[in-house]
């Protein structure tokens, strides 16, 4: 399947991402950190899907989206946003800056998996 950066300052919800997405036959790579997460950008070409909680520590959600996002130019690397906002004015951003999805916690480990799976087919079929 798919090479999956879950990013989250929270260890449960990286437990859960990643047993809930490797169920489905991913391969899921953890960080704690939006700057560790740039540098996994960086040295791991196959990623297809970054999921990045939007409000961490150091580098703002909108701030990794736009770094990731110079790091993987090509249109195939789409982004999954994970957090407790819900407001229309920061979700309306995080997807002008270039988000594909935007999913409020908690979430059912269902909805995720499903958002993953329309995101990696599209990923798949270019």
């Amino acid at each position: 399947m798919s090479n999956i950066l879950v990013v989250d300052d929270s260890p449960a919800v990286l437990k859960i991402v990643r047993l809930a997405l490797s169920s489905q036959g991913h391969n899921i790579i953890i960080c704690d950190s939006g700057e560790l997460a740039l540098e996994t950008l960086k040295t791991n070409p196959k990623i297809a899907l970054g999921i990045f909680d939007f409000n961490m520590p150091g580098i703002s959600g909108i701030e990794l989206i736009q770094k990731s996002k110079k790091i993987k130019t090509h249109l195939k690397f789409k982004i999954i946003i994970l957090s407790v906002e819900n407001k229309p004015e920061i979700i309306s951003k995080a997807l002008l800056e270039g988000a594909d999805a935007w999913i409020v916690k908690p979430f059912k480990n269902e909805d995720l998996i499903k958002k993953v799976n329309e995101l990696v087919e599209v990923y798949d079929s270019i």
